[in-house]
């Protein structure tokens, strides 16, 4: 499981083999036991890759509500106000992983597989939810993460991030435009606890062209209310008056 996990394009069973150093036999004998109670998945070229079964061990609980099952109605008021699809993910280590998604109505759409990796220094909701964690833990992700620079405009030291952090922080929401891949943009906000610090992220995606930086900020109240509708909804005793 952990040599699949950082793998966002899957491994062939042979790869997997070498990988861990075991035979083709007893990988092929594990995974097949994986595949059939959702743990790992299998596409048609015959790469494997995490499932949601395992997606959904991984996610935040509170008061035996799972955070996806919290999410959803949110989710789908989100994509319904903006046209855009909606995903909800968490910090896994020193990434970012797709938890839910729910896909936009617009003709042309947007949106990222469960499962799928992100880098936090590029992406709105890794700004979000870096920005609202706690000093200590926040430093100790940073500390990890590879300032990869994808475009020319993206942050690419802690100096600069932890400055746009302060600001996210500030504002309530982060964006990612086109730091990470050019023509993609997409606009988070934090789902908080009870105590006021993000376990995870809400946000949008779409083609630059339909969410440019001007739309993103005129929409960020809406992204902000939809990550408010989890937190309440993870939290209803602080959410009663």
């Amino acid at each position: 499981m952990q040599c699949m996990g950082g793998q966002t394009s899957g491994l062939t069973l042979s790869e997997i083999a070498a990988k861990v150093g075991l035979s083709v036999n007893f990988v092929y004998r594990v995974t097949q036991s994986l595949v059939a109670h959702g743990y790992v998945v299998r596409d048609a070229e015959k790469r494997f890759s995490i499932g949601a079964q395992m997606l959904a061990l991984c996610q935040p609980v509170m008061d035996d509500v799972p955070l996806a099952e919290a999410a959803l109605p949110a989710m789908r008021w989100l994509s319904e106000q903006t046209g855009e699809a909606a995903h909800l993910g968490i910090i896994s280590g020193h990434e970012g992983i797709v938890l839910e998604r729910v896909i936009g109505r617009a003709m042309i759409k947007f949106y990222v597989e469960r499962g799928t990796r992100f880098p936090l220094h590029t992406s709105g909701p890794g700004k979000v939810m870096l920005a609202f964690m706690p000093e200590a833990k926040r430093d100790e992700v940073i500390a990890g993460m590879k300032f990869e620079r994808f475009q020319p405009w993206t942050i690419s030291n802690r100096k600069d991030f932890l400055k746009c952090l302060d600001d996210v922080r500030k504002q309530g929401w982060a964006v990612d435009a086109g730091e990470h891949l050019e023509g993609h943009h997409c606009l988070g906000a934090p789902i908080l606890n009870s105590e006021g610090n993000a376990i995870s992220s809400l946000w949008i995606t779409g083609p630059s062209q339909r969410l440019s930086e001007e739309r993103m900020v005129k929409l960020a109240s809406v992204v902000k209310k939809a990550g408010a509708m989890v937190t309440a909804a993870l939290n209803p005793a602080k959410a009663k008056p």
